[in-house]
């Protein structure tokens, strides 16, 4: 009986916050991926990626600005070297830097200067990842070829939904993920237990993140 009422508890808790996750968290939301997409491809259009003197780390700074100007410097962070942080994940390990979280949405950019493979995981969001530099690689479980995707080109991986993914050496991307982002942080974490023992990093996106979310929660009055 104590089993049944826990999976009755549990049963409604999601049938209540996945009914809000298409009627009222959307209303928190202030980003959109086609936006974002078109910020992104116009940035990457300023620049030679063949030249001998191009730099990434020029560019995503420059997207940076691109977006604080779109979106406001109240809801994008300032650059700051020293909050890029490891990312541990389905097996996969990148870097990333938080420019927006939130309860209903994150913004970052993440990638990989050495290349990384992995897990997508199951979330309760909707992931959209636009390529910047190098390229991505996905598949669903019944595929025999990979997706490709290129700079400028967005990777759409739908609520529920899992891909193995590869990002090569150098590869860096700008991900938004807008759904019910507490509910993604386990997956983001877990691996510092089974494997990393990574505690400081553990703190740092802990920090960082917990840091933004209050921000936008007292002084944004955003979800």
């Amino acid at each position: 009986m104590k089993l049944l009422k826990i999976a009755l508890l549990l049963g409604t808790a999601y049938y209540l916050l996945n009914s809000l996750l298409y009627t009222w968290l959307p209303t928190n939301y202030i980003f959109d991926a086609k936006t974002l997409n078109e910020i992104s491809n116009s940035v990457i259009s300023k620049y030679d990626a063949e030249s001998e003197t191009f730099d990434v780390k020029v560019m995503l700074k420059d997207l940076r600005d691109a977006l604080a100007k779109h979106y406001g410097d109240d809801y994008i962070n300032q650059w700051v070297d020293e909050e890029w942080v490891f990312n541990n994940a389905g097996g996969a390990m990148g870097q990333m830097i938080i420019l927006h979280a939130s309860i209903s949405e994150y913004l970052i950019i993440f990638g990989s200067a050495v290349g990384t493979e992995g897990h997508t995981g199951v979330h309760f969001a909707d992931d959209h990842f636009t390529i910047l530099y190098g390229e991505q690689r996905a598949s669903l479980p019944y595929n025999m070829e990979p997706e490709i995707y290129k700079p400028g080109q967005t990777h759409h991986l739908k609520k529920g939904y899992a891909k193995q993914y590869s990002m090569p050496s150098g590869s860096f991307a700008l991900e938004l993920a807008q759904g019910w982002i507490p509910a993604m942080l386990p997956f983001g974490f877990l691996d510092t237990f089974s494997s990393t023992l990574d505690i400081y990093t553990l703190y740092r996106t802990v920090y960082l993140t917990a840091r933004d979310m209050i921000k936008n929660l007292i002084q944004n009055h955003k979800f």
